[in-house]
């Protein structure tokens, strides 16, 4: 069987600004489509790994191998990477239209075809109506869409996402998410964000940097395979007793309730995993008289993350 391709391949890659390291000793690899998560506390080093990516700033140690060319930033990656960073800004006093048609003419695509691929992509991300004003007019969540639009123009093999939800209603991130799902089936998607609920439902893959390392990467079930996070209803209010039982069994690393339901975090790391944890728990509460009304897995991401980054859990974003 041969290896599987990888569209980005990281090895040894280290970076410092003065005596500051950035990041120290990262080597991983990406797949070719797909969605990626990049997670980590505020300062962990994500920013920095993404410009090193765009070719924003030159590799210091270490290399970045990118559809196959042997560095980032080469003339051969042109149009084939699509980049929205956290606060990216636009030309206020000149049409968006007249600045995306730019963008494309950059990578050579001009007349119809390139006025037709920006009404299509102004479409996706629900602007069509605010094409032809400037950027001055559009809200802080219009802005963010403008953003996500403007890094699929030239329909690329790899695309960055910095922080692509932040600030948009439910129906706005929705549509981007729906959007994000849609080119990963093609390209490779690579997003950071602090919204993990967010995340576990529509990554691949993640990535978690802790002070300038990549601390685990893999799968969403690899990385999260100890950590496991269940939200039970019953039938009947939860009491102290119950809480206390539950508490003391081997697998629950935390337990909480409200009302009728408990959230359960469970360590799913033991030989048999998670099922073995799941029927213990499940056994206790029959034991208990309470069988559960509902249990369905929760944010599971979310408890793997505080795991390795040991982050409170009202950690500010960025």
């Amino acid at each position: 069987m041969s290896e599987p391709q990888h569209t980005i391949q990281i090895e040894n890659l280290e970076h410092r600004f003065g005596t500051k390291v950035a990041l120290s000793n990262i080597s991983w690899r990406l797949p070719q489509k797909g969605i990626v998560g990049l997670v980590g506390p505020n300062g962990a080093g994500k920013t920095t790994l993404f410009s090193l990516i765009a070719g924003f700033l030159r590799v210091q140690s270490g290399k970045i191998k990118i559809l196959g060319s042997s560095s980032p930033g080469q003339a051969s990656l042109a149009g084939r990477m699509g980049v929205m960073p956290q606060d990216a800004i636009f030309a206020k006093d000149i049409s968006i239209l007249d600045q995306l048609l730019y963008l494309l003419k950059l990578d050579g695509i001009t007349g119809a075809s390139a006025e037709s691929r920006v009404f299509a992509i102004m479409k996706r991300v629900g602007l069509e109506k605010e094409i032809h004003r400037g950027a001055s007019t559009l809200s802080h969540g219009m802005g963010k869409r403008l953003g996500v639009a403007q890094s699929l123009l030239g329909l690329p093999e790899i695309v960055l996402l910095d922080e692509p939800t932040a600030g948009l209603d439910p129906a706005n991130a929705r549509q981007i998410r729906e959007f994000m799902r849609e080119v990963g089936k093609s390209a490779l998607v690579i997003v950071s964000s602090h919204n993990l609920i967010e995340l576990q439902d529509l990554i691949d893959e993640v990535g978690v940097i802790v002070d300038g390392k990549l601390v685990a990467s893999g799968t969403v079930e690899e990385v999260t395979q100890r950590d496991r996070r269940f939200e039970v209803t019953f039938g009947v209010p939860v009491t102290p007793e119950m809480l206390v039982q539950i508490d003391q069994l081997d697998a629950v690393q935390s337990v909480n309730s409200d009302s009728y339901q408990m959230s359960i975090d469970l360590d799913a790391s033991g030989e048999t995993g998670l099922d073995q944890a799941l029927l213990t728990l499940q056994q206790k509460l029959v034991d208990l008289g309470t069988p559960a009304y509902e249990l369905r897995e929760g944010a599971s991401l979310e408890q793997a993350y505080m795991r390795l980054t040991s982050a409170p859990k009202n950690t500010p974003e960025e």
